[in-house]
């Protein structure tokens, strides 16, 4: 593994709305409630996390979920409305895109040296990092 690479690689992440929508699918009762599954997803992305730092991973994007209750194939999911939009479903997203916040602002901690908010910083200062979304560590 070419070290080198790694510690220059932006990594993007975005999951978790195949989970939310498979949390609704009409499979039998789901083991877990909403807010147990949410922190389940968090655990998952947090591990993840971990394991590309711990290969020397350093900049890190994620992003967050859209309302994943508004996609068009919500009107399959059992008791789902069909004219507007799967208000449970948005309110699990909302959920887990407000833990996958507090990861991002608590990664420079728990991981010296990682940047969690890359996309943010390539946004406010383009200029800074010219054509290339090969960031310098902060």
């Amino acid at each position: 593994m070419d070290k080198n690479l790694l510690d220059k690689s932006l990594f993007f992440f975005e999951s978790g709305s195949n989970d939310v929508f498979n949390y609704f699918l009409s499979f039998g009762t789901p083991t877990l409630d909403t807010d147990a599954y949410v922190q389940a997803m968090l655990r998952e992305v947090e591990n993840l996390i971990g394991h590309i730092y711990r290969l020397g991973g350093l900049r890190l994007a994620v992003f967050s979920l859209g309302p994943v209750g508004c996609v068009p194939a919500r009107v399959f999911l059992l008791n789902a409305p069909v004219e507007k939009c799967f208000g449970r479903m948005n309110v699990m997203v909302k959920k887990y895109n407000e833990g996958l916040e507090s990861l991002v602002k608590d990664i420079s901690v728990r991981y010296p040296g990682a940047v969690g908010d890359a996309v943010q910083r390539y946004r406010a200062i383009p200029a800074r990092y010219g054509n290339s979304l090969i960031l310098s560590r902060s």
